[in-house]
């Protein structure tokens, strides 16, 4: 016979991830700032996107790139 447990869940497990990224979201609007995550599998076409988004906005827009790529520093190259 099989043992059946109910788990009261009182909280979500994602919930003080959720306050910080609120906490987050309104710093960034105080300070004017776009926050974008791009995310996508290799060969996407994600550096593409990122450079022809920087050329079409580096004349009205202070634009700043974070890369997390761990295996390669190819795509900062590129948009150094």
């Amino acid at each position: 016979m099989e043992n059946i447990r109910l788990i009261e869940v009182k909280e979500g497990i994602l919930s003080e991830n959720g306050k910080l990224a609120d906490e987050l979201r309104k710093q960034l609007a105080k300070e004017k700032t776009f926050l974008l995550n791009l995310m996508a599998s290799p060969g996407s076409g994600k550096t593409s996107l990122i450079l022809k988004t920087i050329d079409a906005l580096k004349d009205d827009l202070r634009i700043a790139v974070i890369e997390a790529d761990i295996d390669s520093i190819v795509d900062s190259e590129k948009v150094a």
